[in-house]
């Protein structure tokens, strides 16, 4: 390898003096392998940067020389040292290859699971580090701490390189669990009229037994009780309690009312994503004033590899506020969908069984209303402190 970079030229020599060339040669310490004689002639290899030496000996001798072969890269190079395309090329290569090396072109996050990569790569690019950054440029340290500043969710964040590759290492701050201070003295009271279907206590005295009906106040279970000596101990009251009580909800929906109309054309404007940078791959600008907006990126792949390099599609989907009209049918749809997200949002989520649906329908020429009643059976029980004085 080392002998290809260097350059090896065959030459032929001959003439009455050929053995004082040869130790001419010798003498000036020329590095000269695979030597030969045949027929009067001196076969021999040099390094190329030795051929004008070896030129200078022979005319001082009166050898005729001839370099007979050149191999190697700096024989190749020289051919080319007046094409300026290849120099302009490789230069640009070179500076290519810095650019790669210095200058951020992919940002990894690490260890995040509630705070979002979109969340951090945004806090990122507010603090300076962001696609096509000069790395040299960034401090690392002060970034770190900007960014736990910027995110609270945070509670620990390294930022390190490699290449330029930026990955930051993320760890979460642990949210403590709800504590619940039970040294606050307080009954479990009803949160609606209800009657009672399950009772379990951890702390306290059960006031009412299951069966019972309640009004909403009062007391469940007790935080009051007795204890051998007769002596009246106020504490906090503990457990589970539920029963079965209505409730009525009312929704409405308009006949005619004002909505987002959405076009059936999304439009689509594309850019060049060159590390980062964004080159428009178009002519006009999207002419809507409301519209939703989406992306996404395809980035181009090398041997198996990602590369920074790709197409961003921009999506726009026009719309514009117009007044709707409604038929009872599809006003009657729409409530039924608010209905189902009450019921999702408001029951299903906290374990509360709906045992009874009631509909009662009002339809004028301007709207429909649901008033529904529920009969429900769930948690009824609710803190409420006791004052001591």
């Amino acid at each position: 390898m080392l002998r290809n970079i260097r350059g090896i030229a065959s030459f032929e020599a001959s003439g009455d003096n050929l053995y004082k060339f040869i130790n001419a040669i010798r003498e000036k310490h020329i590095v000269c392998t695979s030597q030969r004689c045949r027929d009067g002639v001196f076969y021999a290899q040099i390094y190329g940067r030795d051929i004008s030496a070896v030129e200078q000996t022979a005319e001082g001798l009166g050898i005729s020389l001839k370099i007979s072969d050149k191999k190697g890269l700096r024989f190749r190079m020289y051919a080319y040292r007046f094409r300026f395309g290849i120099i302009i090329g490789i230069a640009l290569v070179l500076g290519f290859i810095f650019y790669l090396s210095n200058t951020v072109v992919t940002i990894e996050v690490c260890g995040n699971s509630g705070v979002t990569d979109r969340q951090i790569i945004t806090a990122l690019e507010n603090i300076g580090i962001y696609k096509g950054r000069f790395i040299p440029d960034i401090d690392f340290h002060s970034c770190e701490q900007k960014l736990r500043l910027s995110i609270p969710q945070i509670s620990w964040t390294g930022i390190r390189h490699t290449g330029s590759r930026i990955v930051v290492d993320i760890t979460e701050a642990v949210e403590p669990p709800e504590m619940v201070n039970d040294d606050i003295p307080c009954n479990i009271v009803a949160m609606h009229d209800a009657q009672i279907t399950y009772a379990e206590v951890y702390a306290g005295k059960l006031a009412r037994k299951v069966g019972d009906g309640v009004k909403k106040g009062d007391i469940i279970i007790s935080g009051t009780i007795t204890d051998g000596g007769g002596n009246i101990i106020k504490k906090h009251a503990m457990g589970k309690v539920r029963g079965i009580y209505k409730e009525q909800v009312t929704f409405t929906q308009l006949l005619e009312e004002k909505s987002q109309v959405y076009s059936n054309d999304i439009l689509t404007r594309k850019y060049f994503d060159f590390f980062g940078f964004r080159i428009p791959m178009f002519f006009s600008d999207v002419e809507c004033s409301t519209y939703d907006y989406s992306e996404n990126v395809t980035k181009f792949r090398f041997s198996g590899l990602e590369i920074p390099l790709g197409i961003v599609y921009c999506n726009y989907h026009p719309f514009s506020s117009e007044r709707v009209a409604y038929t009872k049918e599809q006003a009657e749809i729409l409530l039924e969908q608010q209905t189902a997200l009450h019921e999702k949002n408001f029951y299903d989520s906290k374990e509360t069984e709906i045992l009874e649906r009631k509909i009662e329908k009002n339809i004028t020429d301007e709207k429909i209303e649901y008033k529904i009643s529920y009969t429900l059976e769930g948690d009824i029980g609710i803190d409420w402190e006791i004052y001591v004085d």
